[in-house]
C-alpha cells in the first residue's frame, strides 16, 4: 500500500517500556512533521509533472492527427493535377484537292495528343507522388519530434523526481543518522552523571561510615573511662565512710583514759 502525507500525519509511536531507551517525543514529532510537509511537495510536484507530460502528449497527438488529415488533402488537391486524357480526335477531313496537287493530303493521326496526354498523366501522378512523399515525411517528422519531445519530458521528469526523491532520502537519513548521534550522545551523557552520582554518593556513604564506626569507637572508649572513673569515684567515697567511724572510735578511746 502507498505511503500518503496522512500517514506520515496519523503515525502514533508506542512509548517504551519502563527501564528501556527511547526518543525524544518532541524531536520525533519535529522531524515526522518535516517529513510530512516534504513527502506532500514531491507528491505535488510529482502531480504536476505527469499533468505537463499528459499536455506534451495530447499535443502530441493533435499534430499526428493533423497531419494524418493533411496528407489525404494534399492527395486530394494533387488529384486534379492530372488532366482527364482527351478524346481521340477524328480523322481529319482530307483536303479538297487543287489543280496543282492531284496528290491526297494524308491525315492526321492522334498518336501525338495521346502521347502528349501520356505525358501530362505520367507528370501528374509524379507531382501527386511527389506531395504524398513529402506530406508522409513531414508527418513522419512531426511523430518523430513529438515523440522525442516526449521521451525527453519524461526523461527530464523522470530524473528531476528522481533526484528530488533521492535528496530527499540522503536529507531523511542524514536527519535519523543526527537524531540517533544525539540521543546516543544524551543516552552517554545520562550514564556518565548517573556512574558519576553514583561514585560520589558512594564515597559519601563511606566516609559516614567510617565517621559512624569511629563515633562508635570513641562511644565504646567513653563508656569505658566513665565506668571507670565512676568506680574509681565509689571505691574512693567508701574508703572515706570506712575511715571516718574508725577515727572517730579511735578519738573516743583516747578521751576516757585519763579517767
Amino acid at each position: 500500500m502507498p505511503l500518503t502525507p496522512a500517514d506520515v500525519h496519523n503515525v502514533a509511536f508506542k512509548k517504551p517500556p519502563i527501564g528501556k531507551r527511547g526518543y525524544d517525543e518532541d524531536e520525533v514529532d519535529a522531524f515526522l512533521d518535516l517529513v510530512e510537509a516534504e513527502f506532500a511537495r514531491l507528491i505535488e510536484e510529482n502531480n504536476d509533472l505527469r499533468s505537463r507530460i499528459s499536455d506534451g502528449a495530447a499535443s502530441s497527438g493533435a499534430s499526428s492527427a493533423t497531419t494524418s488529415q493533411t496528407a489525404p488533402t494534399l492527395q486530394k488537391d494533387a488529384a486534379p493535377a492530372a488532366p482527364a486524357p482527351a478524346p481521340a480526335p477524328s480523322a481529319a477531313a482530307p483536303a479538297p484537292p487543287t489543280p496543282s496537287d492531284t496528290a491526297p493530303v494524308p491525315v492526321v493521326s492522334g498518336g501525338d495528343e495521346m502521347s502528349q496526354a501520356t505525358r501530362m498523366l505520367a507528370l501528374a501522378t509524379e507531382t501527386a507522388d511527389r506531395h504524398m512523399a513529402e506530406a508522409k515525411a513531414a508527418a513522419d517528422k512531426l511523430r518523430a519530434d513529438a515523440k522525442a519531445e516526449t521521451d525527453k519530458l519524461l526523461g527530464d521528469s523522470k530524473g528531476k523526481s528522481e533526484s528530488q526523491l533521492s535528496d530527499a532520502r540522503t536529507r531523511s537519513e542524514a536527519m535519523l543518522a543526527d537524531a540517533k548521534t544525539k540521543a546516543q550522545q544524551l543516552t552517554q551523557d545520562a550514564e556518565r552523571k548517573h556512574v558519576e552520582t553514583m561514585g560520589t554518593l558512594e564515597q559519601r556513604k563511606g566516609g559516614l561510615e567510617k565517621q559512624i564506626e569511629s563515633l562508635r569507637v570513641f562511644e565504646r572508649e567513653y563508656r569505658t573511662r566513665l565506668q571507670s572513673y565512676l568506680e574509681s569515684q565509689l571505691r574512693d567515697l567508701g574508703a572515706r565512710n570506712s575511715a571516718e567511724p574508725a577515727a572517730a572510735g579511735n578519738q573516743n578511746g583516747a578521751g576516757s583514759a585519763p579517767s
